[in-house]
């Protein structure tokens, strides 16, 4: 499973209350959603509007993330992460990390926003 994202996405910047207007925007490939079941894979794009600082002082611009959402159970869990030194996913990619723990979709949150994407459509 590579933590760089699909190949060529077509990025579309969600809608809702918990994107931060003028600190960063999140983004979906929704070409590259994946159904098995109950379960929804998609990858998360977040484009920070300014320079961040990670690990070990590394700065990065944007991040990768995939996740797998359980719409039976409105469970969330991280597969991979990756920062990126430049804008919307590119440059040199800092790090990353693999997570695989299910914990519960925050009704409050940028999460919920993904469940209602992932899991509108079963």
């Amino acid at each position: 499973m590579s933590n760089s994202g699909p190949a060529s996405a077509e990025w579309v910047a969600l809608d809702g209350p918990y994107q931060s207007s003028g600190m960063q925007t999140v983004y979906v490939d929704p070409a590259a959603m994946h159904r098995d079941g109950l379960l929804v894979t998609l990858w998360q794009l977040t484009n920070y509007w300014g320079i961040k600082g990670g690990m070990l002082g590394l700065r990065y611009q944007s991040t990768k993330t995939q996740k797998q959402f359980d719409c039976a159970s409105k469970r969330v869990r991280l597969l991979s992460f990756a920062e990126f030194s430049g804008p919307m996913g590119t440059g040199a990619q800092m790090r990353g990390l693999f997570d695989n723990v299910w914990r519960s979709v925050d009704p409050a949150s940028l999460d919920q926003t993904l469940w209602d994407l992932a899991c509108s459509r079963l």
